[in-house]
């Protein structure tokens, strides 16, 4: 009986076996078709209360989400207690929080509600942020995410993220392509590791509790990036033609960060420490202040307001504008160097100014000051010109007393009147244009000495202390006439050279004041040929002190045997033809005069007693 049991058992064991084998690939086909859901594949909707996630009868169908499943949150408040992990949740609504960390491996929607507790949601996948409704990350939340997508707003102010002391950590590709206005805002913070890439032409505003970090990539493919949280960045910016990367409020520390592309990269307010690394994008300094280390900035640049700050150096590799009415500040100790600079665009006197408070400006290249109204350069500082600056309005630029103006250079004052309120010697050239005046305003003594040259058809204005002279005078730009107004004093080492092409034409000097003469008076041809007993008031003045005089004439490229006597009167310098050569040699000299002419010029710089 015994075996006879046991046979029947094993022929009903291999028939269970043999109905099971059948049975396998019928569900597998079923299971594929969606007749049968398998457990990887249950979508649970939460009961929409407030209750624990890991309790099965709060999910319907009845059952914690488990590996293989996707969690739907539309209302309640769903409180995971336990570290899992589950395929995707869609949120809708309501919210997702608790102290268990969750983990995603599919991907997930998140179209409304929040995510909230003191725990890690960590989305391994692909996160879709997207429709209307505001997403909220808050009470200590940290939202790790691999490549998300934010977009499908329909106006300004939709689709935003909101932070109540909250992170989001972009690991893989965040692409914004909302079609309008977004923001995140609140009190948190949104670090960039991967590739953040913004893509439609609107304006994404990081708000100012929400502090954004870059140690990635952040491309601005179209419109506007605003920060206006804090953040400290050690990756690379690029900005695309039209767009914008704009730093609006904080503090911003940008450590060895690449600003690149055909785009505008702005600091618009707060403080940016720039601190080493390369911008080449176009720079707009339009308020808060430019601070940090010594770093060059490569691209265009404009300054429309602000200021730049700091001991340290900057440098504009590239054009400098000074535009519109904005006040501009070189602070704390601060060196700007600038190329080629032009300064205009305001509207009305006193705006568009620069200040300075222990501040440097370094021209080296060319600077152009267009301003349609007075424009000053005030506070305690230094500019100083070893290029060429350009004064084209008729209006007053006034260089304040605090600021000391240093001209190794060149300055053309070719409209209005340049003034220079602190003590200056110059050691470059100035050139005045008819109508135009270079004045000195400083108070004191010596308070504008001429080393170098000072020449055109415009006046100097020296109302306090004179001039002092020790470099050279050259009335005119070719024949013309320079007007003093004021005292002239030349010393020993001075010179002031006069140019001769006929008895009408040849330079002059008018001294509306005293005048105190010593060093050379310079003779210099073009094309003028002398005659015995032709006389050129080349000077007049007011008085002539002590009975001074020059203790040298120099005669240039009128050849041998030409000689001039020099003739102090009450208010005037006359210089007479004393001697010409003998004839056969004068005939020569004649004929060389037109080519004397176009020399000439080389007389002017080339004499100190």
């Amino acid at each position: 009986m015994k075996n006879t049991k046991n046979n029947h058992q094993g022929i009903k064991i291999e028939s269970v076996s043999r109905n099971v084998f059948q049975i396998l690939p019928i569900a597998a086909a079923m299971a594929a078709s969606g007749v049968i859901q398998p457990a990887f594949a249950v979508d649970r909707t939460w009961f929409g209360g407030t209750g624990e996630f890991g309790v099965d009868t709060n999910w319907s169908p009845t059952g914690v989400p488990g590996s293989g499943d996707k969690a739907i949150i539309d209302s309640g408040i769903s409180t995971l207690s336990f570290n899992t992990s589950i395929t995707s949740v869609d949120l809708s609504g309501g919210a997702l929080g608790g102290t268990g960390n969750l983990m995603l491996s599919g991907l997930s929607t998140w179209t409304g509600g929040s995510i909230t507790g003191g725990a890690t949601t960590t989305f391994n996948s692909t996160l879709e942020l997207s429709g209307n409704g505001a997403k909220v990350i808050s009470g200590g939340r940290t939202v790790n995410a691999g490549n998300t997508t934010w977009s499908g707003n329909t106006g300004n102010g939709a689709n935003d993220i909101f932070f109540n002391n909250g992170t989001f950590n972009n690991t893989g590709t965040y692409t914004d392509t909302n079609a309008f206005n977004d923001q995140m805002a609140g009190t948190g913070t949104f670090n960039n590791s991967g590739t953040y890439n913004k893509q439609t032409n609107t304006l994404t505003n990081i708000g100012g509790g929400v502090g954004f970090n870059n140690t990635g990539t952040v491309n601005v493919n179209a419109g506007t990036l605003r920060l206006q949280g804090s953040g400290t960045h050690s990756g690379s910016f690029a900005i695309a033609d039209g767009a914008t990367l704009d730093l609006n409020f904080g503090t911003h520390n940008l450590n060895g960060v690449t600003t690149s592309g055909g785009g505008t990269f702005e600091i618009s307010g707060g403080t940016a420490n720039l601190n080493g690394g390369s911008h080449t994008s176009k720079f707009l300094l339009s308020g808060g202040a430019l601070a940090g280390t010594s770093t060059p900035i490569g691209g265009a640049a404009t300054w429309t307001g602000g200021s730049i700050t700091g001991g340290a150096t900057t440098t504009f590799n590239s054009t400098l504008e000074l535009s519109g009415n904005g006040a501009k500040v070189i602070s704390g100790g601060r060196t700007v160097n600038a190329g080629n600079t032009t300064w205009s665009g305001n509207t009305g006197n006193g705006a568009n100014d620069i200040f300075f408070n222990n501040g440097t400006f370094n021209n080296t290249g060319t600077y152009t000051d267009t301003n349609a109204f007075n424009d000053q350069m005030a506070g305690t500082g230094t500019f100083n010109n070893s290029g060429t600056y350009n004064k084209q309005t008729n209006t007053l630029t006034n260089i304040g007393g605090g600021v000391g103006f240093n001209n190794t250079g060149t300055v053309n004052v070719q409209a209005g009147v340049f003034n220079v309120a602190h003590a200056m010697n110059n050691a470059g050239t100035i050139n005045i244009s008819a109508g135009a005046s270079f004045q000195s305003s400083c108070g004191g003594a010596d308070c504008f000495v001429n080393t170098e040259i000072i020449q055109g058809n415009g006046t100097v204005i020296t109302p306090t202390s004179g001039l002092s002279n020790s470099g050279a005078i050259n009335p005119g730009d070719g024949i013309g006439h320079l007007t003093i107004d004021g005292d002239l004093t030349q010393g020993s080492g001075g010179v002031i050279n006069f140019e001769l092409a006929s008895l009408s034409s040849f330079d002059q000097l008018t001294v509306t004041d005293d005048v105190t003469f010593g060093g050379v008076i310079g003779i210099g041809n073009l094309g003028y040929a002398p005659v015995v007993g032709d006389s050129f008031v080349v000077a007049t003045f007011d008085e002539r002190l002590a009975n001074s005089t020059f203790t040298e004439v120099d005669t240039h490229e009128f050849g041998s045997g030409v000689t001039f006597g020099v003739s102090y009167h009450e208010h005037d310098v006359t210089l007479t033809v004393t001697a010409v050569p003998e004839p056969e040699q004068y005939a020569l000299f004649l004929t060389g005069l037109g080519l004397m002419g176009v020399m000439a010029r080389r007389r002017r710089n080339h004499i100190r007693g």
